[in-house]
């Protein structure tokens, strides 16, 4: 799991809390290159999800159907138990489940499983700024390059 660079102290990307330990939205660099945003699950969500990380930094586990209402797409690094709040990886080198055969190198789209992602293409699913960097023979949770990952919903996705 990445580390927080930022001079926030207080900062622990594995720990979850029932009361917010800081204000959501808040955002850390990590030692990946990426960032970390702070959240509260709007229903449980369970390590190396993908999730749907929304206007009122709620975050919910991304499907093909709320990829829409995503500002940005979040990967759990831990798991985060409904009404908790913590920290999802929005940049840098996290892991992410991904479907069975689900190949390197190529764009990454949104699917009907719940926090799972696949190199299979959806129309209004691609999300943009994101590859695995190995294959995955079984469904598994690859290691994964993400800029500021997001959902392109327009006719040029």
């Amino acid at each position: 799991m990445a580390v927080s660079t930022s001079n926030l102290i207080g900062v622990a990307l594995g720990y979850t809390d029932t009361t917010a330990q800081f204000n959501l939205g808040t955002t850390v660099n990590l030692d990946d290159g990426g960032q970390a945003v702070y959240v509260k699950a709007a229903s449980t969500v369970s390590t190396y999800m993908a999730v749907s990380v929304q206007v009122d930094n709620n975050v919910v586990p991304l499907t093909t159907t709320n990829s829409a209402n995503s500002k940005v797409i979040g990967f759990a690094q831990t798991s985060i138990a409904s009404a908790y709040y913590g920290w999802v990886q929005i940049g840098g080198k996290p892991r992410v489940n991904v479907l069975v055969a689900c190949q390197p190198n190529v764009p990454l789209f949104t699917t009907a499983t719940a926090g799972s992602l696949d190199d299979a293409t959806v129309t209004a699913g691609l999300v943009a700024g994101l590859v695995a960097t190995t294959s995955a023979a079984s469904a598994s949770a690859p290691t994964c390059v993400a800029g500021y990952p997001h959902v392109l919903t327009g006719l040029n996705a």
